[in-house]
């Protein structure tokens, strides 16, 4: 049994920043190099070939021919087809039935995730566990309930040979189906497709996998023109985060970047002040009630 990330690279022309796509894309491999030793693949479909530099060993960069995407809502269909390169390629390569992880060209996966998915042998594994990296405020955050947005990159999946496309033109296929919606099943249906496939995930019982956003390249940031928010009770400590990232997810480079105890604190400060006025209200119903109850009170 092998196991394999399948990592679509934007198009060059699709991104407003190709040396930041190229650095993320560096981040991530060498984060899935740690993770995939010697029972991983690593393979990358992209329109313009990346600089990996240092991090190219063991990865098979996969050049696509079909023609690059033209508006950000084509985004979803050049990355499912790119994945069906991927997968069409795994075919022609592999002679036994292979774990793939879905992966965007800015996540990271923890070191164990490959020995985990192998020793346990379930039919699909999600990420309901995990951390995003805030590149703009240089903050981490642990979500352990996950992050049902990004779960197109939150799964693993078991495939048999013929279940994988014949090209990057194959939508019929096993593998196809997990694609992009409107034409496929979009990432938030991963977990019922696979489980009506008989092979309904099970989480990994780590903090799998970890979202870099808030940064120029981020899809769903030029979508929608919006930040992924700060949620105070999930900071992480800096002392703890720069561990987290180096020792965890191989990131040496978020970790020297991993902002200070100041910075962690200040949305814990205005998260509080937010809420003062708040407070003093309830508190002061509060003490109207007591008063109210209490014996011998006009």
């Amino acid at each position: 049994m092998r196991f394999a990330f399948a990592i679509p690279l934007k198009a060059r022309s699709a991104c407003s920043d190709w040396e930041a796509a190229q650095r993320n894309l560096r981040r991530t491999v060498l984060s899935v190099q740690a993770a995939a030793a010697d029972d991983g693949l690593i393979v990358v479909a992209c329109h313009d070939e990346p600089d990996l530099a240092s991090a190219a060993d063991n990865v098979h960069v996969l050049p696509v021919t079909f023609p690059e995407p033209t508006t950000v809502q084509d985004a979803g269909r050049d990355k499912a087809r790119k994945r069906r390169a991927i997968g069409a390629w795994l075919r022609e390569t592999l002679d036994s039935p292979v774990y793939i992880m879905f992966l965007d060209a800015d996540d990271l996966v923890h070191r164990d995730v490959v020995r985990h998915a192998l020793a346990q042998g379930h039919g699909s594994y999600l990420v309901n566990d995990a951390y995003s990296f805030d590149l703009r405020r240089r903050i981490l955050q642990h979500r352990s309930q996950g992050f049902p947005w990004a779960r197109g990159s939150c799964f693993v999946c078991r495939f048999t040979l013929d279940e994988l496309p014949t090209s990057d033109e194959d939508t019929t296929s096993v593998f196809a189906q997990f694609g992009a919606a409107p034409d496929q099943r979009g990432h938030l249906e991963y977990p019922e497709l696979a489980t009506e496939l008989g092979r309904p995930p099970v989480p990994f019982p780590f903090a799998a996998a970890l979202y870099v956003v808030n940064h120029r390249e981020s899809t769903w940031g030029r979508r929608t023109g919006a930040q992924r928010p700060l949620v105070p009770r999930e900071l992480v400590w800096p002392k703890a985060a720069r561990r987290i990232l180096a020792d965890d997810f191989s990131a040496p480079d978020l970790a020297d970047e991993a902002a200070g105890t100041f910075a962690t604190l200040a949305p814990f400060a205005r998260t509080s002040a937010q809420r003062v006025p708040g407070k003093l209200q309830r508190t002061a119903r509060a003490a109207v009630s007591r008063r109210r109850r209490s014996p011998g009170s006009a």
